[in-house]
């Protein structure tokens, strides 16, 4: 259940082959750090001061135990328990043994979870025209907001990475680089999940920068794939609902620098950027990330 490595002092250390946490992660089809992040994400916004998830290095030494203190540091940890439990943080670090993780003693899969009626997916019915797949990558997205002291019209922009969890679920998160969003100190951290219906993308929305701010959204996607209109709801009080647009545009896949650089990418003002994205017609294609950041 162990192999071999050696630290820089030449002592021989062992790590589990593979951990509680990498198992219970294939397990749940969570195993991609993309995916990962989006729920580490969802998670930290409960117990932790900060929800940011880990890099892609220590999500990997997380997976295979190779931690010197045996566990992450304490609001990790705090995250990683909200996240599996009743499994403790050392448990999911550590190596994995069936008779003593026995799996189905997770409230996740327990029995009276299990005799439950199934859920009804309202949507189930209608088939999607194509594979979620199709939308995995960047895109460039801006909506508009009123400024709840004077109601005037602002604007979010964005850098989406959209990534698949099946045929007809996806998932999201919107840095880096930094969002932008106008008349905020913290701009909004935003965690999508939706399904794609024949054509549409529907789905909720959470931001992680503030708990207080969720809604739903519903985007068409229109032929070709490289763009999507539509709206988002939101609230401005406990008793009142407010929408407004949102579009998204696809940024061409070979503009794209790796994460570390896209996390030194400024973009351009929110406001350019929507006038940006008005103009852009699904028979543009892609956007080259050149357009909507700031010149150095």
């Amino acid at each position: 259940m162990y192999e071999k490595a050696t630290d820089q002092g030449s002592r021989e250390v062992s790590f589990p082959t593979s951990t509680l946490l990498k198992v219970l992660l294939r397990q749940q089809h969570r195993q991609r750090y993309e995916t990962f992040c989006v729920e580490y994400q969802r998670a930290a916004g409960q117990v932790s001061t900060s929800p940011i998830a880990p890099s892609k290095a220590q999500f990997h030494r997380w997976l295979s135990g190779q931690l010197r203190g045996g566990v992450p540091y304490p609001d990790a940890c705090r995250v990683l328990e909200t996240m599996f439990p009743p499994w403790s943080a050392a448990d999911l670090c550590g190596p994995y043994d069936p008779s003593q993780h026995p799996i189905g003693s997770s409230p996740r899969s327990s029995a009276a979870t299990d005799s439950r009626p199934p859920r009804v997916d309202v949507l189930g019915s209608i088939p999607n025209s194509f594979s979620a797949t199709a939308l995995e990558g960047a895109w460039v997205t801006c909506f508009e907001f009123t400024h709840h002291h004077n109601n005037s019209v602002k604007y979010h922009a964005d850098i989406v990475r959209v990534s698949a969890e099946s045929d007809r679920r996806v998932m999201t998160r919107n840095h880096p680089p930094e969002p932008r969003t106008e008349g905020r100190g913290v701009p909004f951290r935003n965690e999508i999940e939706a399904l794609l219906v024949n054509r549409h993308l529907v789905g909720h929305w959470k931001n992680l920068s503030d708990a207080r701010y969720f809604g739903s959204l519903h985007l068409a996607i229109l032929p070709g794939e490289t763009v999507m209109d539509g709206h988002y709801t939101g609230f401005a009080s406990d008793i009142e609902v407010i929408t407004g647009s949102w579009k998204w545009v696809r940024l061409e896949h070979v503009t794209i620098p790796p994460e570390e650089e896209l996390a030194e990418v400024v973009l351009k003002e929110p406001q350019e950027i929507h006038s940006l994205l008005a103009n852009h017609s699904q028979y543009d294609g892609p956007m080259p990330l050149i357009a909507v950041k700031e010149s150095n």
